[in-house]
Protein backbone atom coordinates (compact mmCIF):
# COMPACT_ATOMS: atom_id res chain seq x y z
CA UNK A 1 0.00 0.00 0.00
CA UNK A 2 1.39 3.37 -0.98
CA UNK A 3 0.30 6.20 1.25
CA UNK A 4 1.84 9.41 0.04
CA UNK A 5 0.37 12.83 -0.46
CA UNK A 6 -0.63 14.58 -3.66
CA UNK A 7 1.51 17.65 -4.18
CA UNK A 8 0.67 20.59 -6.40
CA UNK A 9 4.25 20.47 -7.58
CA UNK A 10 5.17 17.05 -8.98
CA UNK A 11 8.77 17.39 -7.94
CA UNK A 12 10.20 15.74 -4.88
CA UNK A 13 8.13 16.80 -1.91
CA UNK A 14 9.38 17.28 1.63
CA UNK A 15 6.84 15.89 4.11
CA UNK A 16 7.20 17.02 7.70
CA UNK A 17 8.19 14.40 10.18
CA UNK A 18 6.81 14.36 13.73
CA UNK A 19 8.69 16.19 16.42
CA UNK A 20 10.90 18.12 14.01
CA UNK A 21 11.00 21.69 12.80
CA UNK A 22 13.13 23.47 10.25
CA UNK A 23 14.72 22.33 7.00
CA UNK A 24 17.39 20.25 8.71
CA UNK A 25 14.68 17.94 10.01
CA UNK A 26 12.73 17.52 6.77
CA UNK A 27 13.22 14.39 4.69
CA UNK A 28 12.93 14.56 0.90
CA UNK A 29 10.75 11.66 -0.23
CA UNK A 30 8.75 11.44 -3.45
CA UNK A 31 5.06 11.81 -2.81
CA UNK A 32 2.37 11.80 -5.46
CA UNK A 33 -0.51 9.65 -4.23
CA UNK A 34 -3.48 10.55 -2.02
CA UNK A 35 -3.08 9.44 1.59
CA UNK A 36 -4.59 6.05 2.36
CA UNK A 37 -5.24 4.94 -1.26
CA UNK A 38 -3.92 1.57 -2.38
CA UNK A 39 -1.57 1.60 -5.35
CA UNK A 40 -2.51 -1.46 -7.43
CA UNK A 41 0.11 -3.20 -9.52
CA UNK A 42 0.27 -1.70 -13.01
CA UNK A 43 -0.91 -3.68 -16.03
CA UNK A 44 -1.51 -2.43 -19.60
CA UNK A 45 -4.23 -5.07 -20.16
CA UNK A 46 -6.86 -3.94 -17.66
CA UNK A 47 -8.20 -0.57 -16.60
CA UNK A 48 -6.78 0.70 -13.30
CA UNK A 49 -8.34 4.11 -12.45
CA UNK A 50 -5.71 4.75 -9.76
CA UNK A 51 -3.07 4.94 -12.51
CA UNK A 52 -5.06 7.48 -14.56
CA UNK A 53 -5.07 11.29 -14.06
CA UNK A 54 -6.99 12.71 -11.10
CA UNK A 55 -6.66 16.40 -11.91
CA UNK A 56 -4.25 18.25 -14.16
CA UNK A 57 -2.11 16.21 -16.52
CA UNK A 58 1.09 14.88 -14.91
CA UNK A 59 0.49 16.84 -11.72
CA UNK A 60 -1.87 14.46 -9.96
CA UNK A 61 -0.48 11.05 -10.92
CA UNK A 62 2.49 8.87 -9.95
CA UNK A 63 5.75 10.05 -11.48
CA UNK A 64 9.46 9.86 -10.86
CA UNK A 65 12.48 12.01 -11.67
CA UNK A 66 16.17 11.69 -12.24
CA UNK A 67 18.04 9.54 -11.19
CA UNK A 68 15.11 7.11 -11.04
CA UNK A 69 14.33 7.75 -14.71
CA UNK A 70 16.24 9.12 -17.69
CA UNK A 71 13.38 11.44 -18.60
CA UNK A 72 11.26 13.09 -15.94
CA UNK A 73 7.62 12.81 -17.02
CA UNK A 74 6.76 16.22 -15.60
CA UNK A 75 9.02 17.74 -18.28
CA UNK A 76 6.70 16.31 -20.97
CA UNK A 77 5.03 19.65 -21.87
CA UNK A 78 8.38 20.92 -23.10
CA UNK A 79 8.86 17.75 -25.12
CA UNK A 80 5.52 18.37 -26.83
CA UNK A 81 6.47 21.96 -27.62
CA UNK A 82 9.86 20.93 -28.91
CA UNK A 83 8.41 18.24 -31.17
CA UNK A 84 5.86 20.72 -32.56
CA UNK A 85 8.62 23.19 -33.43
CA UNK A 86 10.81 20.46 -34.92
CA UNK A 87 7.90 19.05 -36.94
CA UNK A 88 7.07 22.51 -38.27
CA UNK A 89 10.67 23.14 -39.35
CA UNK A 90 11.26 19.72 -40.90
CA UNK A 91 7.83 19.62 -42.48
CA UNK A 92 8.25 22.99 -44.17
CA UNK A 93 11.75 22.04 -45.32
CA UNK A 94 10.84 18.67 -46.81
CA UNK A 95 7.35 19.13 -48.22
CA UNK A 96 6.67 20.12 -51.79
CA UNK A 97 3.64 21.79 -53.31
CA UNK A 98 2.48 25.34 -53.58
CA UNK A 99 2.50 28.08 -50.94
CA UNK A 100 -1.04 27.25 -49.86
CA UNK A 101 0.00 23.77 -48.73
CA UNK A 102 2.84 25.23 -46.68
CA UNK A 103 0.50 27.72 -45.04
CA UNK A 104 -2.09 25.01 -44.40
CA UNK A 105 0.49 22.74 -42.67
CA UNK A 106 1.78 25.67 -40.60
CA UNK A 107 -1.75 26.69 -39.62
CA UNK A 108 -2.64 23.17 -38.52
CA UNK A 109 0.56 23.02 -36.46
CA UNK A 110 -0.28 26.33 -34.74
CA UNK A 111 -3.82 25.12 -33.98
CA UNK A 112 -2.42 21.89 -32.60
CA UNK A 113 0.01 23.82 -30.41
CA UNK A 114 -2.84 25.91 -29.00
CA UNK A 115 -4.93 22.80 -28.42
CA UNK A 116 -2.06 21.10 -26.54
CA UNK A 117 -1.54 24.15 -24.32
CA UNK A 118 -5.26 24.43 -23.66
CA UNK A 119 -6.04 20.88 -22.56
CA UNK A 120 -3.06 20.84 -20.20
CA UNK A 121 -5.14 23.20 -18.04
CA UNK A 122 -8.12 20.84 -17.87
CA UNK A 123 -9.16 18.57 -15.05
CA UNK A 124 -8.61 15.16 -16.64
CA UNK A 125 -10.38 13.11 -13.99
CA UNK A 126 -13.22 12.17 -16.35
CA UNK A 127 -12.57 9.61 -19.08
CA UNK A 128 -14.68 11.54 -21.60
CA UNK A 129 -12.39 14.55 -21.55
CA UNK A 130 -9.33 12.41 -22.20
CA UNK A 131 -11.04 10.66 -25.11
CA UNK A 132 -11.99 14.06 -26.58
CA UNK A 133 -8.42 15.29 -26.29
CA UNK A 134 -6.99 12.25 -28.06
CA UNK A 135 -9.65 12.35 -30.80
CA UNK A 136 -9.09 16.05 -31.61
CA UNK A 137 -5.33 15.65 -31.43
CA UNK A 138 -5.32 12.63 -33.74
CA UNK A 139 -7.50 14.55 -36.21
CA UNK A 140 -5.19 17.57 -36.26
CA UNK A 141 -2.06 15.43 -36.62
CA UNK A 142 -3.70 13.44 -39.42
CA UNK A 143 -4.40 16.72 -41.21
CA UNK A 144 -0.74 17.74 -40.89
CA UNK A 145 0.46 14.35 -42.17
CA UNK A 146 -1.85 14.69 -45.19
CA UNK A 147 -0.04 17.80 -46.47
CA UNK A 148 3.37 17.34 -44.75
CA UNK A 149 4.13 13.75 -43.62
CA UNK A 150 7.29 14.56 -41.66
CA UNK A 151 5.51 17.49 -39.99
CA UNK A 152 3.46 14.99 -37.99
CA UNK A 153 6.40 13.60 -36.01
CA UNK A 154 4.74 14.86 -32.81
CA UNK A 155 2.65 11.69 -33.07
CA UNK A 156 5.52 9.81 -31.41
CA UNK A 157 4.77 11.69 -28.18
CA UNK A 158 1.45 9.82 -28.07
CA UNK A 159 3.33 6.91 -26.52
CA UNK A 160 3.73 9.13 -23.46
CA UNK A 161 0.33 10.85 -23.71
CA UNK A 162 -1.64 7.63 -24.08
CA UNK A 163 0.45 5.93 -21.40
CA UNK A 164 -0.39 8.68 -18.92
CA UNK A 165 -4.04 9.12 -20.00
CA UNK A 166 -5.38 5.56 -20.07
CA UNK A 167 -5.05 2.01 -18.84
CA UNK A 168 -6.56 -1.17 -20.21
CA UNK A 169 -8.85 -0.95 -23.27
CA UNK A 170 -8.56 2.84 -23.51
CA UNK A 171 -4.78 2.57 -23.65
CA UNK A 172 -4.78 -0.16 -26.29
CA UNK A 173 -7.31 1.54 -28.63
CA UNK A 174 -5.75 5.02 -28.39
CA UNK A 175 -2.29 3.53 -28.87
CA UNK A 176 -3.45 1.54 -31.91
CA UNK A 177 -4.96 4.67 -33.50
CA UNK A 178 -1.75 6.58 -32.83
CA UNK A 179 0.36 3.80 -34.35
CA UNK A 180 -1.62 4.11 -37.60
CA UNK A 181 -0.43 7.73 -37.85
CA UNK A 182 3.10 6.76 -36.80
CA UNK A 183 3.17 4.22 -39.64
CA UNK A 184 1.90 6.86 -42.07
CA UNK A 185 4.78 9.16 -41.11
CA UNK A 186 7.26 6.30 -41.50
CA UNK A 187 6.12 5.37 -45.03
CA UNK A 188 5.88 8.99 -46.20
CA UNK A 189 2.19 9.77 -45.89
CA UNK A 190 -1.25 8.20 -46.15
CA UNK A 191 -0.88 7.78 -49.92
CA UNK A 192 1.90 5.23 -49.41
CA UNK A 193 0.17 3.08 -46.79
CA UNK A 194 -1.13 0.71 -49.45
CA UNK A 195 2.09 0.50 -51.38
CA UNK A 196 3.27 -2.57 -49.49
CA UNK A 197 0.77 -4.02 -47.07
CA UNK A 198 3.42 -6.33 -45.61
CA UNK A 199 5.62 -3.35 -44.76
CA UNK A 200 2.69 -1.30 -43.51
CA UNK A 201 1.29 -4.02 -41.24
CA UNK A 202 4.77 -4.94 -40.03
CA UNK A 203 5.57 -1.34 -39.12
CA UNK A 204 2.18 -0.95 -37.41
CA UNK A 205 2.63 -4.07 -35.29
CA UNK A 206 6.23 -3.11 -34.50
CA UNK A 207 5.19 0.40 -33.43
CA UNK A 208 2.32 -1.00 -31.34
CA UNK A 209 4.59 -3.51 -29.62
CA UNK A 210 7.14 -0.78 -28.86
CA UNK A 211 4.39 1.40 -27.40
CA UNK A 212 2.86 -1.27 -25.18
CA UNK A 213 6.26 -2.55 -24.04
CA UNK A 214 7.75 0.86 -23.29
CA UNK A 215 4.65 2.08 -21.44
CA UNK A 216 4.43 -1.10 -19.36
CA UNK A 217 8.15 -1.01 -18.51
CA UNK A 218 8.06 2.70 -17.61
CA UNK A 219 5.02 2.36 -15.37
CA UNK A 220 6.29 -0.81 -13.70
CA UNK A 221 9.55 0.95 -12.89
CA UNK A 222 7.58 3.97 -11.72
CA UNK A 223 5.55 1.71 -9.43
CA UNK A 224 8.69 0.08 -8.00
CA UNK A 225 10.26 3.47 -7.28
CA UNK A 226 7.08 4.78 -5.63
CA UNK A 227 6.81 1.72 -3.40
CA UNK A 228 10.48 1.94 -2.50
CA UNK A 229 10.19 5.63 -1.67
CA UNK A 230 7.08 5.05 0.39
CA UNK A 231 8.84 2.31 2.35
CA UNK A 232 11.77 4.69 2.89
CA UNK A 233 9.42 7.41 4.05
CA UNK A 234 7.72 5.13 6.55
CA UNK A 235 11.09 3.94 7.87
CA UNK A 236 12.27 7.53 8.29
CA UNK A 237 9.07 8.43 10.13
CA UNK A 238 9.54 5.45 12.45
CA UNK A 239 13.16 6.44 12.99
CA UNK A 240 12.13 9.93 14.05
CA UNK A 241 9.42 8.52 16.28
CA UNK A 242 12.02 6.32 17.94
CA UNK A 243 14.25 9.36 18.41
CA UNK A 244 11.34 11.22 19.99
CA UNK A 245 10.66 8.28 22.30
CA UNK A 246 14.31 8.12 23.25
CA UNK A 247 14.30 11.83 24.05
CA UNK A 248 11.17 11.39 26.15
CA UNK A 249 12.77 8.52 28.05
CA UNK A 250 15.90 10.59 28.67
CA UNK A 251 13.78 13.51 29.88
CA UNK A 252 11.79 11.22 32.18
CA UNK A 253 15.00 9.71 33.54
CA UNK A 254 16.38 13.19 34.14
CA UNK A 255 13.20 14.28 35.92
CA UNK A 256 13.23 11.11 37.99
CA UNK A 257 16.87 11.72 38.92
CA UNK A 258 16.16 15.31 39.92
CA UNK A 259 13.12 14.23 41.94
CA UNK A 260 15.08 11.48 43.70
CA UNK A 261 17.94 13.85 44.48
CA UNK A 262 15.56 16.45 45.91
CA UNK A 263 13.92 13.78 48.04
CA UNK A 264 17.35 12.64 49.26
CA UNK A 265 18.34 16.20 50.16
CA UNK A 266 15.02 16.67 51.95
CA UNK A 267 15.66 13.53 54.01
CA UNK A 268 19.20 14.65 54.79
CA UNK A 269 18.05 18.09 55.90
CA UNK A 270 15.30 16.58 58.02
CA UNK A 271 17.51 13.98 59.64
CA UNK A 272 20.50 16.26 60.29
CA UNK A 273 19.89 20.01 60.37
CA UNK A 274 16.24 19.93 61.38
CA UNK A 275 16.73 17.24 64.02
CA UNK A 276 19.81 19.04 65.30
CA UNK A 277 17.87 22.27 65.69
CA UNK A 278 15.07 20.37 67.44
CA UNK A 279 17.67 19.05 69.89
CA UNK A 280 19.06 22.57 70.41
CA UNK A 281 15.58 23.96 71.09
CA UNK A 282 14.87 21.07 73.46
CA UNK A 283 18.10 21.69 75.41
CA UNK A 284 17.42 25.41 75.63
CA UNK A 285 13.87 24.76 76.81
CA UNK A 286 15.26 22.51 79.53
CA UNK A 287 17.26 25.36 81.11
CA UNK A 288 15.31 26.64 84.17
CA UNK A 289 14.79 30.38 84.14
CA UNK A 290 15.38 30.75 87.91
CA UNK A 291 18.88 29.32 87.48
CA UNK A 292 19.94 32.25 85.29
CA UNK A 293 20.40 35.92 85.90
CA UNK A 294 18.54 38.47 83.82
CA UNK A 295 21.29 38.86 81.20
CA UNK A 296 21.67 35.09 80.72
CA UNK A 297 17.91 34.61 80.49
CA UNK A 298 17.82 37.26 77.75
CA UNK A 299 20.56 35.52 75.77
CA UNK A 300 18.92 32.09 76.19
CA UNK A 301 15.59 33.54 74.99
CA UNK A 302 17.33 35.00 71.93
CA UNK A 303 19.03 31.66 71.28
CA UNK A 304 15.69 29.82 71.49
CA UNK A 305 14.05 32.31 69.11
CA UNK A 306 16.89 31.97 66.61
CA UNK A 307 16.84 28.18 66.90
CA UNK A 308 13.07 28.08 66.31
CA UNK A 309 13.42 30.40 63.31
CA UNK A 310 16.20 28.21 61.90
CA UNK A 311 14.07 25.13 62.50
CA UNK A 312 11.17 26.75 60.64
CA UNK A 313 13.43 27.62 57.71
CA UNK A 314 14.81 24.09 57.65
CA UNK A 315 11.31 22.62 57.60
CA UNK A 316 10.28 24.97 54.79
CA UNK A 317 13.36 23.92 52.83
CA UNK A 318 12.48 20.27 53.40
CA UNK A 319 8.91 20.88 52.19
CA UNK A 320 10.18 22.75 49.14
CA UNK A 321 12.53 19.92 48.21
CA UNK A 322 9.92 17.22 48.52
CA UNK A 323 8.26 16.12 45.24
CA UNK A 324 5.04 17.93 44.32
CA UNK A 325 1.99 16.45 45.97
CA UNK A 326 0.51 14.95 42.79
CA UNK A 327 1.15 11.26 43.43
CA UNK A 328 -0.82 10.27 40.33
CA UNK A 329 -3.88 12.40 41.19
CA UNK A 330 -5.30 15.26 39.14
CA UNK A 331 -4.08 18.79 39.74
CA UNK A 332 -7.32 20.01 41.41
CA UNK A 333 -7.22 17.10 43.88
CA UNK A 334 -3.55 17.76 44.67
CA UNK A 335 -4.28 21.47 45.18
CA UNK A 336 -7.24 20.68 47.44
CA UNK A 337 -5.16 18.29 49.56
CA UNK A 338 -2.28 20.75 49.86
CA UNK A 339 -4.63 23.62 50.73
CA UNK A 340 -6.41 21.56 53.40
CA UNK A 341 -3.13 20.47 55.00
CA UNK A 342 -1.78 24.00 54.92
CA UNK A 343 -4.98 25.44 56.43
CA UNK A 344 -4.98 22.95 59.29
CA UNK A 345 -1.34 23.67 60.13
CA UNK A 346 -1.49 27.48 59.87
CA UNK A 347 -5.05 28.08 61.06
CA UNK A 348 -5.95 30.10 57.97
CA UNK A 349 -9.18 29.38 56.11
CA UNK A 350 -8.70 28.18 52.54
CA UNK A 351 -11.19 27.80 49.67
CA UNK A 352 -10.70 26.19 46.27
CA UNK A 353 -12.60 26.87 43.02
CA UNK A 354 -12.13 24.79 39.85
CA UNK A 355 -13.53 25.93 36.51
CA UNK A 356 -13.45 24.02 33.23
CA UNK A 357 -12.69 20.40 32.44
CA UNK A 358 -9.53 19.24 34.25
CA UNK A 359 -6.81 17.75 32.02
CA UNK A 360 -3.33 16.49 32.73
CA UNK A 361 -0.46 18.80 31.77
CA UNK A 362 3.28 18.43 31.82
CA UNK A 363 3.46 21.68 33.84
CA UNK A 364 1.18 20.42 36.66
CA UNK A 365 4.14 19.87 39.03
CA UNK A 366 5.31 23.44 38.39
CA UNK A 367 1.88 24.81 39.32
CA UNK A 368 1.96 22.77 42.52
CA UNK A 369 5.40 24.22 43.32
CA UNK A 370 4.09 27.75 42.76
CA UNK A 371 1.11 27.07 45.03
CA UNK A 372 3.41 25.60 47.67
CA UNK A 373 5.67 28.65 47.67
CA UNK A 374 2.78 31.10 47.56
CA UNK A 375 1.08 29.50 50.55
CA UNK A 376 4.39 29.52 52.41
CA UNK A 377 4.71 33.26 51.75
CA UNK A 378 1.16 33.85 52.98
CA UNK A 379 1.87 31.98 56.20
CA UNK A 380 5.13 33.86 56.80
CA UNK A 381 4.34 37.40 55.71
CA UNK A 382 0.69 38.09 54.95
CA UNK A 383 -1.05 37.85 58.35
CA UNK A 384 -4.07 36.73 56.37
CA UNK A 385 -7.31 35.28 57.62
CA UNK A 386 -8.50 33.75 54.36
CA UNK A 387 -6.94 32.37 51.18
CA UNK A 388 -8.87 31.66 47.96
CA UNK A 389 -7.30 29.43 45.32
CA UNK A 390 -8.77 28.99 41.85
CA UNK A 391 -7.78 26.67 38.99
CA UNK A 392 -9.27 27.66 35.63
CA UNK A 393 -8.97 25.35 32.61
CA UNK A 394 -9.30 27.56 29.51
CA UNK A 395 -9.15 26.49 25.86
CA UNK A 396 -5.38 26.67 25.47
CA UNK A 397 -4.04 27.44 28.93
CA UNK A 398 -4.50 26.75 32.64
CA UNK A 399 -4.64 29.60 35.15
CA UNK A 400 -3.81 29.30 38.87
CA UNK A 401 -4.77 32.18 41.20
CA UNK A 402 -3.85 32.47 44.92
CA UNK A 403 -5.65 35.38 46.61
CA UNK A 404 -5.15 36.30 50.28
CA UNK A 405 -6.69 39.08 52.38
CA UNK A 406 -3.49 39.86 54.26
CA UNK A 407 -1.51 43.04 54.77
CA UNK A 408 -0.26 43.17 51.19
CA UNK A 409 2.89 44.94 50.05
CA UNK A 410 4.14 47.43 47.50
CA UNK A 411 5.12 45.75 44.25
CA UNK A 412 8.66 46.90 43.53
CA UNK A 413 9.18 47.47 39.78
CA UNK A 414 8.50 44.70 37.31
CA UNK A 415 10.73 41.92 38.64
CA UNK A 416 8.74 41.10 41.73
CA UNK A 417 7.66 42.41 45.10
CA UNK A 418 9.75 44.12 47.67
CA UNK A 419 11.67 42.12 50.23
CA UNK A 420 8.62 42.20 52.45
CA UNK A 421 6.75 40.23 49.85
CA UNK A 422 8.90 37.20 50.27
CA UNK A 423 12.04 35.90 48.57
CA UNK A 424 10.21 33.12 46.70
CA UNK A 425 8.40 35.31 44.15
CA UNK A 426 11.33 35.70 41.73
CA UNK A 427 11.85 31.94 41.91
CA UNK A 428 8.19 31.33 41.05
CA UNK A 429 8.45 33.69 38.10
CA UNK A 430 11.53 31.86 36.83
CA UNK A 431 9.81 28.49 37.29
CA UNK A 432 6.87 29.64 35.14
CA UNK A 433 9.19 31.06 32.49
CA UNK A 434 10.99 27.74 32.17
CA UNK A 435 7.61 25.98 31.89
CA UNK A 436 6.67 28.23 28.97
CA UNK A 437 4.08 30.13 30.99
CA UNK A 438 3.76 33.48 32.72
CA UNK A 439 3.66 34.77 36.28
CA UNK A 440 2.16 37.89 37.84
CA UNK A 441 1.66 39.53 41.24
CA UNK A 442 -0.91 42.18 42.18
CA UNK A 443 -0.77 43.72 45.63
CA UNK A 444 -1.10 46.95 47.58
CA UNK A 445 -0.39 47.64 51.25
CA UNK A 446 -3.46 46.72 53.24
CA UNK A 447 -5.27 45.22 50.20
CA UNK A 448 -4.01 41.64 50.21
CA UNK A 449 -2.20 39.93 47.34
CA UNK A 450 -3.07 37.96 44.20
CA UNK A 451 -0.49 35.59 42.69
CA UNK A 452 -1.26 34.37 39.16
CA UNK A 453 0.49 31.56 37.27
CA UNK A 454 -0.47 30.63 33.69
CA UNK A 455 0.83 27.66 31.70
CA UNK A 456 -0.02 26.66 28.11
CA UNK A 457 -2.18 23.63 27.57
Amino acid sequence: MTAVTTASNPDLATPSLPGRAGPEHRVKVLRSWPEGIDLPSYSPWRRIPEWEPHGLWLRDRPQVEWPDTLFAVNRAPWLLRGMLVLGLILGQATMGGHLGAHLWAAALTVVLAGWVEWWQRWDLSTLGRRLLIIAVQLGLIAGIITVSPIGGIIIWTHYMVCGTFFTGFGLLTSLAASCVLITAVQVGGFAHLGGSWTLTVGLFLFDLAIGIGSIAMANRREEAVLRRNETTRQLLIEQHRNEELQEQLIAQARETGVRDERARLARELHDTVAQGLVAVVTQLEAIPDDALDVSARHRVANAKALAREGLGEARRAVNALRPPALDGVALPDAVRRMLDDWSSVNGIAGALTVAGEPRELAADPELVRVLQEALSNVARHASAGNVAVSVDYLDDEVLLDIHDDGVGFAVDGTDGPSEAGGRGLPGMAERMRLAGGSFGVESEPGAGCVVTAVVPG
